[in-house]
């Protein structure tokens, strides 16, 4: 989106909808998710809680659903440029170009919310370093549910998915889909429906979430447990209007950030059993992956961790070898 559009676009949102707590600072957060996904209510209650614990300081204008504009890769651009003076951005969608945060979505990497805190523990100084030298602050990092893979008919073993066309976020997603014969189509969560409509693409991969977020039982009727891989969101402000900033209120929220990123994380692991629930009663069929069908996912996928060692820095390199060793898994390569 050209420079100018965006700005006059912001302007009339802004004159749309207004501000009500015009005392001090204001930032405009973009989010491409909908109002039904947590990490938008996340979005909502961080901006309440800063504005009580900065007793109004910053105002935080929460824009959902991709209003502004701004819903896949070019969003680290907007921000790095100040064109929006916060967002949340799924990591990989910058993976490209920040290879740590393509960590989380190596294939089996990590299995659970525990393990992933590890790798974040381990990760994220460097992430912190590398999104500053695109002029962005992390705020806070949060994850979505376990992966599934969403399907419109049964797959019993690796080649009843050959062939099918399917949903991906990223390079990891795509290069493991490609090595199981799918055919993977990167694309951000809001372009799904209208692919699946349309008929794009026979599968998607995503969490339970946006699953029913999106209402996916009116395309797929079958939800694998795949638990391939784990994604998380950025949640990140430009450089200059964090620096507008005076020092007390810089800490106090980055106080709030560190306290409520926690509760977040729980709301993510309640999250995906509640949103199960609401797929199951849409009629849609759970079916835990068999161990014929994991183990022919594992064999595929685990040799992309070598791969991945050999094109990142030596710093993310040693990250991911602590990682391994630290979860035992360094015995599988």
């Amino acid at each position: 989106m050209a420079q100018a559009t965006f700005k006059l676009l912001l302007a009339a949102l802004l004159l749309l909808f207004g501000c009500d707590r015009p005392e001090g600072q204001q930032w405009n957060a973009s989010l491409p998710w909908s109002v039904k996904e947590y990490h938008t209510t996340n979005a909502y209650a961080f901006a309440e809680a800063v504005y009580n614990e900065t007793d109004g300081a910053l105002t935080i204008k929460v824009f959902p659903g991709a209003i502004l504009g701004l819903k896949g890769p070019e969003t680290i651009r907007a921000l790095a440029e100040g064109l929006v003076d916060m967002a949340d951005v799924p990591a990989v969608q910058e993976a490209g170009n920040l290879p740590v945060l393509a960590l989380e979505s190596l294939p089996y990497l990590v299995d659970n919310q525990d393990e992933l805190r590890l790798l974040y523990s381990l990760s994220r100084p460097r992430i912190e370093r590398a999104l500053r030298d695109k002029g962005i602050k992390l705020l806070y990092i949060v994850p979505w549910p376990r992966q599934n893979i969403y399907l419109k008919k049964k797959a019993g073993r690796l080649a009843d998915l050959k062939g099918l066309k399917i949903r991906t976020y990223d390079r990891n997603s795509s290069e493991m889909m490609e090595l199981l014969g799918l055919i993977p189509l990167q694309m951000p969560s809001s372009d799904v429906v209208p692919a699946l409509a349309s008929g794009m693409v026979d599968a998607v991969m995503t969490s339970t979430t946006t699953g029913a977020a999106q209402s996916y039982w009116e395309f797929l009727p079958y939800i694998y447990r795949t638990n391939h891989l784990w994604l998380s969101n950025i949640m990140s402000v430009n450089l200059e209007s964090w620096n507008r900033l005076d020092q007390k209120t810089q800490a106090t929220i980055e106080a709030v950030a560190a306290e409520m990123e926690q509760e977040f994380w729980r709301v993510a692991a309640a999250d995906d059993q509640i949103k199960l629930e609401i797929l199951i009663k849409n009629g849609m069929q759970v079916i835990e992956v068999n161990e014929q069908l994991r183990n022919e996912m594992r064999s595929a996928a685990i040799p992309m961790w070598r791969t991945y060692m050999d094109r990142v820095d030596d710093e993310v390199r040693a990250i991911l070898i602590e990682y391994l060793r630290a979860t035992g898994k360094d015995k599988l390569l």
